[in-house]
Order: C-alpha cells, then sequence, then structure tokens
C-alpha cells in the first residue's frame, strides 16, 4: 500500500516536469484545432460523410501546424502537423471527385430515380451500370430477341413503352 502512495506522490505530487504548469491558455488556434477535431470525428458514413470527417480532420491538422509553426515554435509538432494535414487534404481531394456531380442520358436518370436509388445505390455504383449499359430504341412492332436464336447474356430492363413476349408460340 505504501509503494503506491509513494508512486502516486511521485507522479502528481513531485513530478519533475510539471512543477511549474503554464497558467495562460494555449491560444485561439490551438483551441479551434480541438474543436475540429471532435466535430470532424462525428462524421458520418458514405461518400459526404468521408468528406465531412477528412475536411474538419485536415482544418484541426493545419489549425495545429500553424499553432506549432506561430506559438511553440516546435518544428516536430509543424512537420507531423502538417503532412497528417497534407494527407486529409489528398483523401479529401480524392472523395470529391470521386462525387463529383454526374450525369447521364434521360434514360438512365430516370432508370437510377425510379428503381436504383430507392434500393439505395449510390451514385458511383449506378455510373459503373450505367458506362457498361447501351440503350436500345425499338420501333413499334420489332423484336428485341427471339427464343432460340438471342444469346441471353445480359440483362435486359424496358424502360418506357409496352412489350409482349411470346414463348413457344404462346402470348
Amino acid at each position: 500500500m505504501e509503494r503506491n502512495s509513494s508512486l502516486w506522490k511521485n507522479l502528481i505530487d513531485e513530478h519533475p516536469v510539471c512543477t511549474s504548469w503554464k497558467h495562460e491558455a494555449e491560444g485561439a488556434i490551438y483551441h479551434l484545432a480541438s474543436i475540429l477535431f471532435v466535430v470532424g470525428f462525428m462524421g458520418g458514413s458514405g461518400f459526404f460523410g468521408l468528406l465531412y470527417v477528412f475536411g474538419l480532420l485536415g482544418l484541426g491538422f493545419l489549425c495545429s501546424a500553424v499553432w506549432a509553426w506561430v506559438d511553440v515554435c516546435a518544428a516536430d509538432i509543424f512537420s507531423w502537423n502538417f503532412i497528417l494535414f497534407v494527407i486529409c487534404f489528398m483523401q479529401f481531394v480524392h472523395i470529391a471527385y470521386q462525387v463529383r456531380s454526374i450525369t447521364f442520358a434521360r434514360e438512365f436518370q430516370l432508370l437510377y430515380s425510379s428503381l436504383f436509388q430507392p434500393l439505395g445505390t449510390s451514385l458511383p455504383v449506378f455510373r459503373t451500370i450505367a458506362l457498361s449499359s447501351e440503350v436500345v430504341t425499338l420501333e413499334k412492332e420489332h423484336c428485341y430477341a427471339m427464343q432460340g436464336k438471342t444469346s441471353i447474356d445480359k440483362l435486359s430492363l424496358l424502360v418506357s413503352g409496352s412489350s409482349w413476349i411470346l414463348l413457344n408460340g404462346t402470348h
């Protein structure tokens, strides 16, 4: 028991480094960085949540780097925070590039809003589907596929209009 109390006494009462605490606050930049870190870690999931997280964390690391350069004059703290800022910035740019404005033809916009968006499919995933797709417009009374003659190696989806199917001569 006495050993524990002497350890506590050495850690708290007679600690050689912290015998005189700094009495003034660190400054607004340091506190702003801390607030940005806290708010940044409250980000959600998905692409926009990642933009939120990396944006605020990057700003927090930038504030910490400025604080280290201006107030503390510590090159190691500045270097680490600036490197972490650059990493967050690059990740932010990468995610923003993936989420950039995606436009489609009218048929694909209709398809996304009516079928894929209610299922929770993200635009980047739908973009992959749309890039590997083709739009086929048929005139009235024309055949799209014929039983026994057309291979069925792809998915077909009727976006607009109507169709009728003839299987073994039965409508």
